[in-house]
């Protein structure tokens, strides 16, 4: 029995001698594959340095990092605490380089990497890397930044040293990723500002060529985001920006890029932003925009919530000008630009745009009249406007609907005129500096006071200073518009109906003619002048101390149907032009002058000689 127990113990002994010794030689060819590991990274190391030094950019900048890993089976070179920075002293100067970049990161992940010819040849060949959380710094000081040196024979010593570096050459790359990077950009060329929050980069078959003079950088595609960036702009319009998304995806793009010269081609290209925030130089206006989207393909600009205000009060606005000066803030709800030829613009510097449209839109004006005009300013009218614009230009067509404004005015003896046009949708046809033979015609509806209806038809010359109107207003009560008589005239309605309002007329240079139908009834006016001096009354002052006809056809008589004409103010706009020319048209309906007077007489006559004939029957 005693031998049957030994001989279990003897072979377990056994099983322990075999385990110790092929766990020896475990642990000896895990020592030997660490200490290979060990050399094999630092061969890696080396390879990857003397890769990077081979080239011209290491003559200008520095490549460290502390160490690296890799992955045999899958070829992944995983790289730790990466420095990339301009040298204090460069190995070769390059005059024409005008930008450092400075880059630091934890790691960087390169992916299926032909290691053998890395360390046989120091020769980098992958096909993806990863760059996470890095801070990166911009340092530019002129307006085409130029970072690296070019393969190039005109700027520099051409003389080939022993141990000159060779340039990039070409360099091909299937993906490359940036991942929640943040930027500091300081560019002394234009003196502006800016840091950036989560910058990520998605490259496809990225492909870099340094032929002589130039480099070529080209891209399958590209993905750009940005989730919040900050800047200031010194040169500048505007002081300070910032927003809280951008993103921009480019198809096949190629950018040929030399020391002075930029030209790029893409087949598509898509960019958003949200939330821009834009304040001026001087502080004095404020500009915002909640999304912003320009798709290539579909040829469309399309923007929502963009608004333009003060940040100062109406007095210090004007407080800034010594003469009249017409004060603006607005909105709109959303603005598209479509038919977009983006290629014209790029390439031939022409904007051609088949239609904008515009929706919700509202806009504030305010004049101060106590302040004296300019008398050495002369406004163009719209026609000439279009055409001073140095680019070529054509909008075929020009929509605003759900146009509300608001008009105040400040009068010379202190009160306050305000009117209001709601509801208002215009069409804006042949916007053009290219074929001047077509006019510009633009087409509104709206309502005044919210309660007056009114169309009103415009076509603007482009080949001399001049332009048609025409207009009709349907029937309302007259007190309806007592809000805006009593804010620029000393009078009030009391009663009376308007039945139909109809003109059309020309103006010139220097004045307008043209015909108005003006009908009513039962016109009660109450009048009273005030007695300033540099008072202006702009609508029924003439008709004070004068008999005034209440009613246009009178009863028994011809309708009054008047020729009007009225002297344009050479300082102001064509605007101001219509409103004298519908005024005289109205003033000379109610008490005409001896022109329309005796056109009127003559009507009479004819009346009366149909009423003979009839009564002869």
């Amino acid at each position: 029995m005693e031998t049957d127990t030994n001989k279990p113990k003897v072979k377990r002994s056994g099983k322990k001698k075999l385990l110790w010794i092929l766990g020896g030689i475990l642990l000896f060819f895990s020592v030997i594959i660490f200490i290979v590991y060990i050399r094999f990274n630092s061969l890696l190391t080396a390879a990857l340095l003397k890769n990077f030094n081979s080239t011209s950019i290491s003559e200008v900048y520095e490549l460290k990092f502390e160490r690296l890993s890799v992955n045999l089976v899958l070829g992944n070179i995983k790289v730790y605490d990466v420095q990339f920075h301009p040298r204090e002293v460069p190995l070769r100067n390059y005059p024409y380089i005008n930008t450092s970049l400075k880059l630091k990161t934890n790691k960087i992940l390169l992916t299926n990497v032909e290691i053998f010819t890395l360390l046989k040849s120091n020769i980098l060949k992958l096909d993806r890397v990863e760059i996470a959380e890095p801070s990166v710094s911009l340092f530019i000081t002129d307006d085409i930044p130029i970072l690296f040196p070019f393969r190039d024979t005109t700027h520099v010593d051409t003389t080939v040293a022993k141990d000159a570096k060779s340039p990039v050459g070409s360099f091909l790359l299937k993906e490359f990723e940036l991942v929640d990077a943040s930027f500091e950009v300081v560019n002394l060329a234009k003196e502006r500002e800016f840091s950036i929050k989560k910058f990520n980069i998605s490259l496809q078959d990225l492909l870099i060529s340094q032929l002589t003079g130039y480099d070529v950088i080209s891209y399958k595609h590209i993905d750009i985001s940005i989730e919040g960036a900050k800047g200031k702009l010194q040169k500048e319009s505007v002081r300070h920006a910032s927003f809280s998304e951008f993103r921009i995806a480019i198809d096949s793009l190629e950018v040929r890029k030399s020391i002075d010269t930029l030209i790029y081609d893409f087949t598509d290209l898509r960019t958003v932003l949200k939330d821009l925030d834009l304040q001026t130089a001087d502080s004095v206006f404020h500009i915002a925009m909640k999304s912003f989207d320009l798709h290539y393909k579909d040829k469309s600009i399309k923007l929502e919530q963009v608004l333009f205000k003060p940040n100062i009060t109406e007095a210090a606005m004007q407080a800034r000008y010594k003469y009249q000066n017409t004060q603006f803030s607005g909105s709109v709800g959303s603005l598209q630009l479509l038919g977009v030829n983006f290629d014209s613009l790029i390439y031939q510097k022409k904007l051609l745009i088949d239609e904008v449209v515009l929706d919700s839109v509202f806009a504030s004006l305010f004049k101060d009249k106590s302040k004296p005009m300019d008398t050495g300013k002369f406004p163009e009218y719209l026609g000439q406007t279009v055409m001073a614009i140095p680019m070529p230009l054509l909008v075929k067509q020009v929509k605003a609907t759900n146009v509300n404004l608001v008009n105040r005015e400040r009068n010379p003896d202190g009160t306050y005129g305000k009117a209001n046009v709601n509801r208002a949708t215009l069409m804006v046809e042949h916007v053009s500096n290219l074929s001047p033979g077509e006019p510009m015609v633009i087409h509104a509806e709206a309502y005044l006071e919210n309660k007056v209806h009114f169309k009103a038809t415009l076509g603007f010359s482009y080949q001399k200073p001049e332009f048609s109107f025409n207009g009709r207003l349907g029937k309302f009560n007259l007190p309806d518009l007592n809000p805006i008589i009593q804010a620029y005239s000393p009078a009030a309605i009391n009663g009376g109906t308007v039945d139909e309002i109809t003109f059309s007329g020309i103006a010139y240079k220097t004045f307008s003619e043209g015909n108005m139908k003006f009908l009513y009834h039962d016109l009660n006016i109450a009048l009273e002048l005030r007695e300033e001096a540099k008072w202006r009354n702009s609508v029924l002052a003439f008709a004070a101390n004068t008999a005034v006809a209440t009613a246009n056809p009178a009863e028994g008589q011809p309708a009054r149907e008047v020729k009007f004409h009225a002297d344009r103010d050479m300082n102001k706009a064509f605007v101001n032009l219509v409103i004298k020319s519908i005024l005289d048209g109205l003033k000379e309906t109610i008490v005409m002058s001896k022109e329309n007077r005796k056109i009127q007489n003559e009507k009479k006559k004819e009346m009366k000689q149909e009423e003979k004939k009839e009564k002869k029957k």
